[in-house]
Formats: C-alpha cells, structure tokens, sequence
C-alpha cells in the first residue's frame, strides 16, 4: 500500500484517459492509501479500488452507442443524461460483475466529492456499501444543465466538478504530502468562458440557488487557476501529475469507439512510461 493520495479529475467520456492510467496501475499492483475523485474521475475510482481491471473501459467503449445508457434520449425521457440505473444495476452490473466485497473491506479509502447547490461549495462522502457508493457517485457526476441534482444526507448536489474540479486542496488536508494527480486535458486544452446563452440557462434552471449559479459561472477560472496551480506545484515537487501526452478532441457525447480506444490506450501508453517516475516521487 502506498502512503499517498491519489486524485482523479472528471471530465465525462474523456476519463477514459484516466481509466487506461488506472488499469495499468491494478496490473503493476499499485494501491494508493486514498483516492479522490469527482464525476467521472469518482467513477474510474470505484473500479479501481475493487480492481476491476478493463471494466470502466469496456462499459464505455463498448456501449458507446448505447442510447439506453447516454444520451439526449435519455435526456427527454428521464431528465438526464446518462442513465445512472442502467449503469449501476441492470443490465450493466449483471454484464460486468462488481465485486462489492473487494470495495467494502479494502483499506483504501474513496474520497467523492459533489456540490452542495445551497451553497455551491465542495461536499465530499466516504460511502461503504454498493448501493451508497452508487448514490454518492450519482450525485458527483450529475452534469449541470443536462442532469437531474441528487438528494443525499440532506444535501441537494450536483456535479463534484463544478466546486473542486481536481481535488488536491482535499489530498493535503487529510494529512499527505505525496499527491499523484491524473487529469484528463492536455495542457493546451484550457477550460472556456460559457456563452451568455448558457449563463442564462444557468439563471432560470437553478434560479433557486444563486451560489450554485455563481459557482458555475466563475467555474472555468476557478479551473483554469487550479491548473496553474498544479503546475507550479509539479515544478516544485510537491505533487506528481498524469496528464494526456497529446492533445485529442471528443464531441460532448462521443460515440466514435475508436476516438474513445485511442484515449483509453493513451492513459495506458503514459501511466507505462511514468511509473519508474512517479515511484522515484513516491519514495
């Protein structure tokens, strides 16, 4: 067990890039002592952490066309997106077995984190079953504007993204010094301003909670911010970061399988040639 946190981006379907960097991990037998993550990152994390090698990718790659799984039908049929039911229980669950078992007496901890809408401030869960694994997951990847918020110990949530996009603040105030990092852009690729018509969307859908409505509008500099950040930290040592050695485009939901095996291969391609790096850190 490495005495570190590991901290896992979001980013939908571009995740799949972190769910390459995490199955190379579980073959060379690499097991942080806590995992962070938000929306997709969160995802890859439940699966890593039972040790499900290729599952994420598999489920993502494979049902890429899977109209009951995501996408704008489901999106007018159920109010979101990406049907979380049919990703967590049926068929997806019967399809691709998880062991609840591995999950639930691992002694590596999973750190999600979604956003209170009240206050459009950070929230993070441990959960130790399936079925409370699925809702805290649910609520850390609910995408504003095309998901459902999710009701969970009292709190109204959406997206882990929206308030702590990458958690590393989270990873030093549980006591690590060692942080590895996997983010899903290419340093290129920066976050963009939403357009006055997505602001206004923003304003009617969740007229209720103006925190949240200024949380995700000062969302891409509050990105943007982190990843200097990061990046000043990585040059000083203080971190270790993953991130896609070349830069790649995916339409907001990708159904090109190969565009998302690329991705996949990629993750694996850098997690392979950085290991003997990031163990050096590590040490």
């Amino acid at each position: 067990m490495i005495n570190a946190a590991l901290v896992l981006e979001g980013g939908s379907l571009r995740s799949l890039y972190t769910s390459g960097v995490l199955d190379v991990f579980m073959g060379n037998g690499l097991e942080f002592s806590c995992v962070i993550g938000v929306s997709a990152g969160a995802l890859n994390a439940g699966n890593y952490i039972a040790k499900h090698i290729g599952r994420s990718a598999r489920i993502n790659i494979l049902h890429s066309n899977d109209s009951n799984y995501f996408g704008v039908r489901q999106f007018l049929l159920k109010g979101s997106i990406f049907n979380f039911n049919y990703l967590f229980y049926t068929p997806m669950k019967d399809l691709y077995p998880y062991d609840e078992n591995k999950l639930i007496n691992s002694r590596q901890r999973l750190i999600i984190g979604a956003t209170d809408c009240r206050t459009g401030k950070p929230v993070y869960f441990e959960k130790h079953t399936y079925a409370d694994l699925a809702h805290a997951l649910q609520a850390s990847s609910s995408i504003p504007l095309v998901s459902k918020p999710v009701n969970i110990d009292g709190l109204t949530c959406l997206d882990g993204g929206i308030s702590d996009p990458i958690g590393v603040d989270m990873a030093f105030s549980q006591g690590f010094d060692k942080v590895v990092v996997v983010l899903t852009r290419h340093p290129e690729n920066k976050k963009e301003k939403p357009s006055i018509f997505t602001k206004f969307l923003y304003g009617i859908t969740y007229r209720k909670y103006p925190e949240l409505i200024a949380a995700l509008d000062n969302n891409f500099d509050q990105y943007n911010s982190l990843i200097e950040k990061i990046n000043k930290m990585e040059k000083e040592g203080k971190i270790f970061v993953i991130r896609p050695s070349q830069e790649f485009k995916l339409k907001s939901i990708e159904r090109d399988a190969r565009k998302l095996t690329g991705l996949y291969l990629l993750g694996m391609t850098d997690a392979v040639e950085l290991i003997p790096k990031m163990m050096e850190y590590l040490k």
